[in-house]
């Protein structure tokens, strides 16, 4: 099956649309172009690592992107945070958490998830940690740098 490789491609995921760097997509017998599973789960990494770069609270629309991306329930992110359920519930009916805070401690808890393993080996500077949002930009930044996805971002409106 041949191969097309796509460079800034529109992907619809966590309630925006994101330009994915790079792309793959096969080709079909009947001359139509797809993205493969596998293909698909690559973008699908590059959005999650861009989202826990973010400066905002997380939205609920990317707190589920971030959950669908690592299999993780609602009940193992409200375990995660020392909350009830109930607590995941209502910032759902509000649409968005509540705090900065509790959002960049979701953010490196997903980073971690997804790429942690990958790059435990890595050694960050001391001056990376100075804050939540310093630690989640180099994280994010490192994990396209070593090649275990690769970027995307927020597309502007037109």
């Amino acid at each position: 099956m041949k191969k097309r490789v796509l460079k800034n491609f529109p992907l619809h995921a966590a309630g925006h649309v994101w330009l994915v760097n790079e792309v793959s997509l096969s080709e079909l017998p009947d001359g139509t172009r797809a993205l493969s599973q596998q293909e698909l789960l690559r973008a699908h990494r590059a959005i999650a690592n861009a989202i826990c770069a973010g400066a905002d609270a997380l939205s609920f629309d990317e707190l589920d992107f971030l959950c669908d991306v690592t299999d993780t329930t609602y009940t193992k992110v409200a375990d995660h945070l020392d909350l009830n359920k109930s607590t995941i519930t209502t910032w759902r009916k509000r649409g968005s958490l509540p705090s900065r805070v509790i959002s960049n401690a979701l953010r490196r808890w997903f980073w971690f998830a997804l790429f942690g393993s990958e790059l435990r080996a890595e050694r960050l500077a001391l001056s990376n940690f100075r804050d939540d949002q310093a630690f989640l930009e180099t994280a994010t930044q490192r994990a396209i740098r070593s090649h275990i996805t690769v970027s995307a971002e927020l597309k502007q409106a037109s």
